[in-house]
């Protein structure tokens, strides 16, 4: 991909950019713990949420069963999220993204400079794109998906706890920001 203009994105940084931030949502422990404060206020949001309008969370199968059911939904829902953020990188790149185990993350990359328009677009596709997608499967599948199906829910709005974070702090910045996220530490360049 050549060298665009700053009104999209580049595998290039222009001349006249220089390093205006950096964002490490693992090393950084105060945003590392306002990520948590997040996931965990969603989780809590969302059991109260079933517990208010009595989501049918009973089903027919043993306990055993949907454990194992749930945890094997939860473990291919992080990977299609990684996924989801990488196709996006690549869509509006044409950069093949990175995948990296970060415990206790999976993190999606790019060498790539991005916009924030298109970073936003990056970062939020997972937590919509999903959250419709498991929306639509809680109101079609049999009541003893529910329990499983509405966990990943869960998973799929707090997981995206460090996406949020990354789009907040970026609304702030100037228009013509870049946006390098090489899935370990995000940068921001400006002019």
């Amino acid at each position: 991909m050549n060298k665009k203009s700053t009104e999209q994105n580049t595998t290039n940084l222009p001349s006249n950019y220089q390093l205006h931030a950096k964002m490490d949502l693992n090393k950084d422990k105060k945003i590392n713990m306002c990520i948590q404060i997040l996931f965990f206020g969603i989780v809590i949001f969302m059991i109260g949420l079933a517990r208010v309008l009595d989501f049918p969370i009973k089903s027919n199968w043993n306990v055993s069963v949907k454990i194992l059911i749930t945890v094997f939904m939860c473990a291919v829902y992080m990977l299609v999220h990684e996924l989801i953020h990488g196709i996006f990188f690549k869509l509006l790149t044409g950069v093949k993204p990175t995948y990296l185990v970060n415990l206790p993350f999976l993190c999606t990359g790019s060498e790539a400079y991005l916009n924030k328009k298109s970073f936003i677009i990056v970062a939020l596709a997972p937590v919509v794109i999903g959250g419709l997608f498991l929306i639509a499967m809680l109101l079609v599948l049999p009541s003893d998906f529910f329990f499983s199906i509405y966990f990943v829910t869960v998973l799929n709005f707090a997981g995206a706890a460090g996406d949020y974070f990354q789009v907040y702090a970026l609304l702030k910045l100037p228009s013509m920001a870049l946006i390098q996220d090489n899935g370990k530490e995000t940068k921001v360049f400006c002019k």
